[in-house]
């Protein structure tokens, strides 16, 4: 089953361009313009990863991490900002982010840290389901990268 995202983003254009990219590399892609139709989406239907711009109508991505990480701890999220700065960037990932792009002519420059996000949540999930110790010390083994990415994690959150 391929995995599911979510791009919020205020700007249209940008927005369905993202989405066809995402769909196009074989996601399942919905779109919302706004927090507020973003909460409503993922309510209907957790997405794998949110894709998520900074500066938004009504609030700030940075702020909707720490909320979307409070209800669906397993949703990675990688935000896009066309003003890319150090502290906001500190503090995108002290809330839970994935990651932290600066928006380009590049926009395919997106799959690579997609595809590692999606990996991560996949298989944080099937870290869930695992009966017994021994299958999750299987799927830990499965990625390194995942694996440093949690060891990671849980170092922000002893914080």
């Amino acid at each position: 089953m391929p995995g599911e995202v979510l791009v919020l983003d205020d700007e249209e254009k940008l927005r369905k361009l993202l989405a066809r990219i995402i769909a196009l590399k074989g996601f399942v892609v919905t779109e919302a313009g706004n927090i507020k139709t973003a909460r409503k989406a993922t309510e209907k239907d957790e997405p794998d990863v949110i894709l998520c711009d900074v500066k938004l109508p009504h609030g700030n991505g940075i702020d909707f991490i720490r909320e979307v990480k409070r209800k669906y701890p397993m949703v990675e999220i990688i935000l896009l900002t066309a003003y890319g700065n150090i502290p906001d960037g500190k503090q995108a990932m002290k809330n839970g982010a994935f990651d932290y792009i600066t928006k380009g002519d590049d926009n395919g420059k997106i799959i690579p840290p997609l595809n590692r996000a999606m990996e991560k949540a996949g298989l944080q999930k099937n870290w869930l389901t695992c009966n017994n110790r021994s299958e999750k010390n299987l799927v830990l083994k499965a990625s390194s990268v995942v694996q440093r990415l949690l060891k990671k994690r849980l170092s922000w959150q002893k914080r």
